[in-house]
């Protein structure tokens, strides 16, 4: 039942207006590692939607400063944690190989972070990847990360829910 309330949950957060307050408490801790094969570029496009205060919290605990994801005063340093701490909490491994992610940026909007990586290089062909994330397991142990991996007209979806990291998912 716990699982159902989150789900819908994270379906309405993006439907209904809250208005530009970033601390809304919620119930629930759940991000998105959302993951489009481009094969004409030959990338994978990369989105991650998180509780903004929930990154700015995580943000905070492991480096050790305020963290202020909404202020454009602060995007740019704010930009130097995002890209670390994406780097390492985030993993991507295409056919058996580790893929690596280009940091694009980060845009706030209602009590979401969105950020955005890419992947050059990427094979035309997937036939299996995994995904590794560990996104706010340092601040939550009820975290749930979902992951949708889109390719080849196909949509494969994992959910992680702490302390699991790694999805696994063949196409």
């Amino acid at each position: 039942m716990q699982t159902v309330l989150t789900l819908v949950g994270w379906l309405l957060w993006g439907v209904l207006p809250i208005g530009k307050q970033a601390s809304v408490p919620h119930p629930f801790h759940v991000g998105v590692v959302e993951i489009n094969h481009n094969a004409g570029e030959a990338t994978l496009e990369v989105q991650c939607k998180l509780f903004t205060d929930d990154f700015e919290d995580a943000l905070s605990k492991v480096y050790k400063r305020k963290a202020d994801l909404i202020a454009p005063a602060y995007h740019t340093s704010m930009d130097t944690l995002v890209q670390h701490y994406l780097k390492t909490h985030l993993s991507i491994q295409v056919n058996g190989k580790i893929m690596l992610a280009n940091y694009l940026g980060f845009e706030q909007e209602r009590e979401a972070v969105y950020v955005y990586l890419e992947i050059e290089k990427a094979p035309a062909l997937i036939e299996k990847a995994t995904v590794e994330t560990s996104l706010l397991y340092d601040l939550y142990d009820d975290q749930v990360n979902l992951i949708h991996f889109s390719t080849q007209n196909k949509r494969k979806s994992a959910k992680l829910d702490y302390p699991a990291k790694a999805a696994q998912l063949e196409f």
